[in-house]
């Protein structure tokens, strides 16, 4: 009887990890064991030792691809950390202190979060095409014909229209987080802080920031691995080559041509791909850590 109690939360355990083991440890072990093979997915797998990793890295054709997909990706994030995020934040504060038709406004904020992504694009396609869009129709109509351009077909704009086709779809998830955490602060703190006399300003800084700091942590982190994991948005406005000169070209683009394509040796390559696949879950697992250890240096013990 004793030991059925001591053991009682492993039968609570046990399905969970039984589930995460197979659908999430089994096949990152084997994507790390097909790295090392050549494959097209049909046919025999062929030993291929470090080759996959080495053409990675040294590949006259694949490595500049390949970097230049990676800084795309590290320019999207650092998008995440100094724009998306602050912005997100400033946003869920306004609404916390109730601007004007502040409720109206939050519908109209988190309601394109609920669009997908290929929706969203075709948004974008209406709005931005060079020849059926509306912006040039528009431009050209008061008079600023001057000032029409390619947009997503041009590599001075396509980066940035679409990290404002992101920030206008999926702003809304953070905001909404931010802004729960705002109301989740007790009203005694709020009640004391207005009795001692402390401004709008004092009590953003030394009140709301330090106790949304672990909503902070955690959008934060879920935006770094969705924004190193990018694939949706780009191929569906760049195509799957990345965008004219590889402006909207990240690193899931990359593994989609080189694995389900033809790009490296004019087949499928299973193996490769998967090469692929460990090194940036080793950038990803890097990048993670060192953010969780700076924002732990931000944790406020309440």
């Amino acid at each position: 009887m004793n030991m059925r109690k001591k053991y009682a939360h492993v039968k609570f355990i046990l399905p969970g990890f039984i589930f995460y083991t197979c659908f999430i440890v089994f096949p990152i072990i084997y994507v790390i064991y097909l790295s090392f093979f050549e494959w097209s997915g049909l046919g025999p797998m062929n030993f291929a030792g470090l080759k996959n990793y080495i053409t990675i890295f040294t590949d006259e054709k694949f490595s500049p691809t390949f970097f230049h997909a990676i800084l795309n990706n590290l320019k999207y994030l650092l998008c995440v950390w100094l724009i998306i995020t602050p912005f997100q934040y400033i946003l869920a504060y306004l609404f916390f202190i109730k601007i004007p038709a502040y409720k109206y406004l939050k519908f109209m904020v988190f309601m394109p979060y609920v669009i997908s992504s290929t929706i969203v694009s075709f948004f974008a396609t209406l709005i931005f095409n060079p020849n059926i869009g509306f912006l040039n129709k528009f431009l050209a109509m008061i008079g600023l014909g001057q000032f029409q351009g390619a947009w997503f077909g041009d590599p001075d704009w396509a980066f940035k229209l679409m990290i404002i086709m992101i920030m206008w779809q999926g702003a809304g998830s953070g905001i909404m987080i931010f802004y729960s955490n705002f109301m989740d602060i007790s009203r005694d703190i709020m009640e004391a802080c207005r009795i001692d006399g402390c401004t709008e300003w004092q009590r953003f800084i030394h009140i709301l920031v330090p106790l949304s700091l672990p909503s902070c942590a955690s959008i934060i982190t879920m935006s770094t691995i969705w924004a190193l994991a990018l694939f949706d948005l780009p191929f569906i406005l760049g195509g799957p080559t990345g965008g004219i000169s590889g402006s909207l070209d990240f690193v899931n683009l990359v593994f989609y041509r080189y694995t389900f394509g033809n790009a490296l040796n004019g087949r499928s390559e299973m193996g490769f791909g998967s090469a692929i696949c460990v090194v940036m879950f080793v950038i990803m697992l890097v990048i993670t850590m060192v953010q969780n250890r700076v924002l732990k240096k931000f944790e406020y013990d309440n």
